[in-house]
């Protein structure tokens, strides 16, 4: 018994120093975090309750729920919003579709699929801007000239999905990463009892593959869920004087520092924040269950 006890003590002290040895490394990206994101988020909450006009005036009246009352009857407000959801629901349908199907194609280990996985990964490693400059130039001198078509940018009927094109291309390779890491944790052993039991590759797909790889889903949809609702830069770049490819991000950005409407912009960036919060919750609690289930 004393042997034991004296046996515990080093592990649960070693334990101890590790978890240690992880908060050190956390502690400057938490510092950081609470700097850049939750101070200005807090700072922003009374502002949203005020008519501050200009970010540089200090005349900020109260005036209660007013703004918020404005932006839920607003149409540009609810267009951007309408914008936003059609385009989180394209992107995030589209990087999924086209991170999955690369990712079967090139999970297995050999020299091209190595070379495959790191083209297909590049453009995530490029700036949206980048990526939105190069994008426009084959919409309209590529696409253009080939179709004899104009550029779906310049069409408020096609520019949704013409962004969601251009966001997808960008993500889909960390998708697929995420993807490959997946598949290759299923057991072999799963497929070759399959085979045995004489289920063909359809069906060693659905009842195999498809339930081991739920958590990548998860992953996915949630990140790419995040990421299309504050989608800024894209719409910035390719939309901006376009009110059809409006999202709630420009629109908050145009209210604080173009429109002198600051409080405005605090308003409704918190309700974005909340709508973002509260979809990614339930979003993932439910892609939960299916792991769950599977």
């Amino acid at each position: 018994m004393t042997r034991t006890l004296s046996n515990r003590k080093p592990r649960a002290g070693l334990g101890a120093k590790t978890h240690l040895g992880n908060m050190v490394f956390l502690l400057p990206t938490a510092i950081l975090f609470t700097i850049v994101v939750l101070i200005p988020v807090f700072q922003g909450i009374p502002y949203s309750f005020t008519s501050w006009k200009s970010i540089v005036s200090d005349n900020h009246p109260f005036n209660g729920l007013a703004n918020y009352k404005y932006l839920l009857g607003n149409k540009y407000f609810l267009m951007s919003l309408k914008v936003t959801f059609s385009f989180t629901i394209l992107y995030m349908t589209l990087s999924i579709l086209f991170g999955f199907g690369l990712a079967l194609l090139i999970q297995r280990a050999s020299s091209f699929n190595n070379v495959s996985r790191t083209i297909f990964f590049l453009p995530f490693t490029t700036s949206v801007t980048a990526g939105a400059i190069i994008w426009s130039y084959v919409y309209t001198d590529i696409y253009g000239t080939l179709t004899g078509l104009v550029s779906p940018l310049g069409l408020p009927n096609q520019i949704v999905p013409a962004m969601a094109l251009m966001a997808s291309w960008r993500d889909m390779g960390y998708a697929m990463l995420i993807f490959i890491a997946a598949l290759q944790t299923v057991p072999k052993d799963y497929y070759e009892a399959a085979t045995v039991e004489g289920a063909n590759a359809w069906q060693q797909f659905i009842y195999i593959t498809i339930p081991n790889i739920v958590p990548a889903f998860t992953t996915n949809v949630t990140l790419l869920l995040a990421w299309g609702l504050r989608t800024f830069d894209l719409p910035a770049v390719v939309a901006q004087n376009m009110q059809e490819g409006q999202t709630t991000a420009l629109y908050i950005y145009q209210s604080i520092f173009a429109n002198n409407k600051a409080s405005l912009g605090q308003a409704a960036a918190i309700i974005l924040t909340v709508i973002l919060i509260v979809l990614t919750q339930i979003v993932t609690r439910v892609l939960r269950r299916l792991e769950v289930e599977a």
